[in-house]
């Protein structure tokens, strides 16, 4: 239950800061706001998986999606903090 509870809080999250780096990325066309809107996405379908893989119809092994997904993450975070 607690485990759903905070997917639930971390997804609203991920959302809601997907949505100011859209706004952010509308307002200024800067590609580091453009790096965080696909990272936030990304994780939100992270959390999605993995939040799926929680509930008992879900019998697959999702470490290699949910691994790679989270390595994405990373590296588009780096890229959106990179200074050129």
């Amino acid at each position: 239950m607690m485990e759903t509870v905070l997917a639930l809080i971390t997804l609203v999250l991920a959302l809601t800061l997907a949505g100011v780096s859209f706004v952010a990325y509308k307002k200024s066309h800067l590609r580091a706001a453009l790096y965080l809107l696909v990272a936030f996405v990304l994780l939100v379908i992270k959390k999605v998986i993995e939040t799926l893989h929680l509930a008992a119809w879900i019998e697959r092994d999702v470490s290699l999606a949910v691994g790679t997904l989270e390595i994405l993450v990373l590296v588009l975070f780096i890229m959106a903090l990179w200074r050129r």
